[in-house]
């Protein structure tokens, strides 16, 4: 009998803590798009009439978007919404003109890299960067759209990289829908390529149903989200480069993209 109410005790339990996991990621995700509305009508576009030195107002909004993402974390975890650990960090304090690339498996994996990545830009998506939401915040920090023309994509990369901006890119282009068949497109190696730009290989183990692609937000009724992100040696392109002097870039860039591709693959 006692094993029968242990049993009905665990499940009750359990359920319990879906429903308010459930809740309290329905209130999370709704911050997070108010919080954002916020910095991008509101905080941005006062620093931007205060502020007319364009590399100051980037770096002071840079530097706010960090902090807010890394309250909206921590909170989340307070609320065991997620867990997440990051192991070395101590590596990317100093980075400069350093691309930053992981694979992808869910929708917060941007807002982690750049509350920890120092003088972070990034590409995404044009949805993303011209959401109502996001726009503000993407315009004051420089993040840049994928859907420009491919060599004024590779110029605007170019520039933030010599400029010591740090840029993270997600290879895979979406979110990984099958970890076993992770796929990196070779443009992260081809911009790499132009000036020997360093690159900083990241790992994401993701483990939850919610945030993943075509899974519904409410899928975190059965546990919480677990992230376990880690930052690898960064990577010398030119040593890979001389190593096949003798061969065009463009081949060049797609064993440098299946190199690293694989490199992140046995870690995770």
């Amino acid at each position: 009998m006692s094993r029968l109410i242990q049993s009905f005790l665990k499940k009750l339990f359990q359920y319990t803590g879906g429903v308010l996991r459930v809740c309290f990621a329905a209130l999370f995700f709704s911050v997070f798009g108010l919080g954002a509305l916020f910095l991008s009508q509101i905080v941005f576009r006062l620093l931007s009439l205060f502020i007319k030195d364009e590399n100051r107002l980037t770096d002071l909004s840079r530097r706010i978007t960090a902090s807010s993402f890394k309250l909206y974390l921590f909170s989340g975890q307070v609320c065991r919404i997620f867990k997440i650990s990051i192991e070395g960090t101590q590596k990317i304090s100093n980075d400069r003109g350093m691309i930053f690339i992981a694979n992808h498996p869910s929708l917060l994996d941007i807002v982690i890299f750049i509350s920890v990545v120092p003088h972070a830009t990034c590409l995404m998506k044009d949805a993303i960067v011209h959401n109502p939401f996001m726009k503000g915040i993407a315009g004051c920090n420089r993040y840049i759209a994928n859907s420009e023309g491919t060599d004024k994509i590779m110029h605007k990369c170019k520039k933030a990289l010599l400029s010591g901006d740090n840029l993270i890119i997600f290879p895979e282009g979406t979110r990984t829908t099958d970890e076993n068949k992770l796929k990196f497109t070779h443009g992260f190696s081809s911009i790499a390529l132009t000036c020997n730009f360093n690159i900083r290989p990241a790992v994401i183990n993701f483990h939850g149903d919610c945030l993943r692609k075509n899974a519904p937000w409410y899928s975190i009724f059965t546990g919480r989200l677990e992230y376990r992100i880690t930052f690898l040696e960064s990577f010398d392109t030119e040593k890979f480069r001389a190593q096949y002097k003798d061969r065009e870039d463009s081949a060049v860039s797609r064993l440098l993209a299946k190199h690293l591709q694989n490199l992140i693959k046995t870690r995770m």
